[in-house]
């Protein structure tokens, strides 16, 4: 039997309240919700005072959080533990020790707008320290020589979109503010894949002074 839109509706409301995207708590509150033994113990017999504070299940972890979103990870969740996201984000600093606050730097495009031989456009991952940023836009696009530009993300009123990190017990709770306003980036195995590429490409051209040593050599040995 075919479901009728308002029950699909209800079911993705119900599914985003279940998974963290319907939450009611902020990351700088004083207290966070948390788990309640009694219920996981005596699911029938559960009381609480404020149910709706109350942790049933830990989320998926999200590779690419975007929009105003709030998530619960396990304590156990490696991507959680190191504040893995796919987006390009440095390390902000936050008047409250207990919160790592992170912004991000957008995205390097080709000023040109190439597209390579499969249609794909070219996205680089921002270096995060700013020197090391500055230095990249200065290369050339991979892609077709062209110059670089960085695409700053202005996704918060502006600003750059925000993730804040918080660790409670058995618990990381994360909170994003801002929605990105820029495609995304490769993510890091990408942009290290095609820094090892680059330099197999380098280390073998005819100009490659690498190559024109080992010539060099082969020559003398030959002559000899």
């Amino acid at each position: 039997m075919l479901k009728g839109a308002d029950n699909v509706v209800m079911e993705q409301e119900d599914s985003a309240s279940r998974h963290g995207e319907m939450r009611s708590w902020d990351i700088n509150d004083i207290k966070l919700p948390q788990e309640n033994p009694i219920e996981f113990l005596y699911p029938y017999k559960a009381f609480s005072q404020n149910p709706q504070q109350d942790i049933r299940q830990t989320d998926w972890f999200q590779e690419w959080p975007n929009s105003y979103v709030k998530h619960i990870y396990s304590s156990e969740d490696k991507n959680a533990q190191r504040h893995h996201s796919s987006w390009a984000m440095r390390n902000t600093n936050n008047h409250n020790s207990r919160i790592l606050k992170k912004s991000c730097l957008g995205v390097v495009v080709c000023g040109n707008d190439c597209s390579t031989l499969d249609g794909r456009k070219i996205y680089l991952r921002p270096a995060i320290c700013d020197k090391a940023r500055q230095k990249q836009q200065r290369k050339c696009c991979p892609n077709c020589n062209g110059p670089l530009q960085l695409l700053s993300c202005r996704g918060h009123g502006g600003y750059p979109v925000t993730n804040f990190w918080r660790h409670e017990g058995r618990f990381i709770f994360f909170q994003s503010k801002g929605a990105h306003d820029h495609p995304r980036p490769e993510t890091k195995l990408e942009a290290e894949a095609r820094r090892s590429i680059q330099k197999a490409q380098t280390a073998f051209s005819p100009s490659s002074p690498r190559l024109k040593r080992t010539q060099e050599t082969e020559v003398t040995v030959t002559d000899q």
